[in-house]
């Protein structure tokens, strides 16, 4: 095994959404790779990498079609080495999984905003492919294939694989294929600040960049290793399925009130197989309806004016909303808790503050943006995204139990440290 990395990560590129920075094949391509726990596939926008100039690709009769909550893409598959961190502290796949994404024309909102490309860090069963084979060897070699589903041209791409019906089957993603081959332990963990981009005076995205509260660390291997990153206990919610990382949520507790989440219909079990997921992808809280709701209810009465502060918040949209920052006391607001079913059963707490689920200068300087929402059409299931990963240093592991646990510490910054430090050295004096 190899020892643990540190990866530094930054949210300025998809939003809100955290990506790394990779390189891609013989010549080393750098890319930024959004770090999705609620997807599987390893993709990269044809735009952003050069085949011709990867002299390690291997091209394939695979492709893959993924849909997400905001856009989707085809494309073929290849081979290729996946290259993460710096020289002397570093991994290096080689041929590994790789999708070239193509996506719909003029896309309203491309899948990938502008990062480079995609990693999912779920489970091999979400990372769904095709296979091509026998009668398509016939008619095209690998790299015909691969360039008649990148074409341009709808009719051409249909008149050329008109051949046999591909064959459903799920490559490994990338993570799986990591510890598989032994290159590191099937651990990971993020260190956040935010879920939404810290806008500074005039809006400059280059400032934005250089602001330390939109970066974070990706640490691959062996996340408790690094004791300066948190400190114990450890609350370990017990994963439920290898296709999401599923757990149960059982309540949302506000100023004392409890309210039970609903559970999965019978008939949403099998596709769903939870009431919650842990998603890296989310830069939000997402409720069911019915429970968004209930917490709403307990929010106004505690806020006087929440009615009016909330109104642009009723409903997600892919484009993040605003108020004016001079208009919200968050002193005023309550600290949710969410109650969630532990590694032996017991109860965990996670608690959410206000200054969370409010995100100050987002979607601008000296706005506010609020970060939890109703899932409309949705199953009963609720998507725990950034704000409320960004409240801990959240470990998945997936080498423990059945299915592994997602483990939230408490999180120790810089500033925490430096204040230790002031502590100590006045008592010493």
């Amino acid at each position: 095994m190899t020892r643990s990395l540190r990866l530094p990560i930054t949210n300025i590129f998809a939003d809100g959404g955290y990506s790394v920075r990779a390189h891609v094949g013989a010549h080393q391509q750098a890319v930024h790779l959004i770090l999705d726990t609620g997807s599987a596939t390893l993709a990269l926008g044809h735009a952003h990498y050069h085949v011709e100039k990867d002299n390690y690709v291997e091209f394939t009769y695979y492709s893959q079609s993924i849909k997400y909550a905001e856009g989707s893409w085809h494309g073929p598959v290849v081979k290729t080495t996946v290259h993460l961190g710096i020289f002397g502290h570093s991994v290096t796949l080689p041929q590994t999984f790789v999708a070239i994404a193509k996506e719909p024309n003029s896309p309203e909102q491309p899948c990938f905003k502008k990062a480079d490309g995609i990693m999912g860090l779920a489970y091999q069963p979400l990372n769904h492919a095709y296979r091509y084979c026998d009668e398509t060897k016939e008619k095209l070699s690998e790299h015909d294939f691969y360039s008649a589903l990148l074409s341009d041209s709808v009719e051409t791409e249909q008149a050329e694989l008109n051949v046999d019906k591909p064959i459903a089957t799920t490559l490994p993603s990338y993570f799986s294929y990591l510890e598989q081959q032994h290159i590191t332990a099937n651990k990971f963990a993020f260190w956040l600040h935010r879920s939404s981009i810290y806008n500074v005076d005039g809006n400059c995205l280059t400032a934005a960049l250089a602001h330390r509260t939109n970066h974070g660390l990706f640490v691959v291997g062996e996340p408790l290793f690094h004791k300066d990153l948190y400190s114990p206990p450890l609350l370990n919610a017990k994963v439920l399925h290898d296709k999401f990382y599923n757990v149960t949520l059982k309540a949302i507790e506000c100023e004392g009130v409890a309210t039970n989440a609903p559970v999965l219909k019978a008939s949403d079990q099998a596709r769903w197989c939870s009431n919650a997921i842990v998603d890296t992808g989310a830069t939000v809280i997402g409720l069911p309806e019915s429970l968004y709701d209930d917490v709403m209810g307990q929010i106004h009465a505690c806020v006087g004016n929440a009615d009016v502060l909330l109104a642009p918040f009723t409903a997600f949209s892919l484009q993040e909303q605003g108020i004016p920052l001079t208009e919200l006391d968050l002193t005023k607001w309550p600290t949710l808790t969410f109650i969630l079913e532990g590694e032996d059963g017991e109860d965990i707490a996670l608690k959410l503050p206000p200054e969370a689920y409010w995100q100050i200068h987002a979607p601008s300087y000296n706005f506010a943006s609020f970060k939890i929402f109703p899932l409309k059409h949705w199953p009963n299931q609720t998507i725990l995204g950034l704000p409320l990963i960004s409240q801990y240093y959240t470990i998945f592991d997936r080498a423990r139990g059945e299915y592994g646990v997602v483990s939230f510490a408490h999180k120790v910054t810089a500033g925490q440290i430096v204040e230790t430090l002031k502590q100590i050295f006045k008592n010493n004096n």
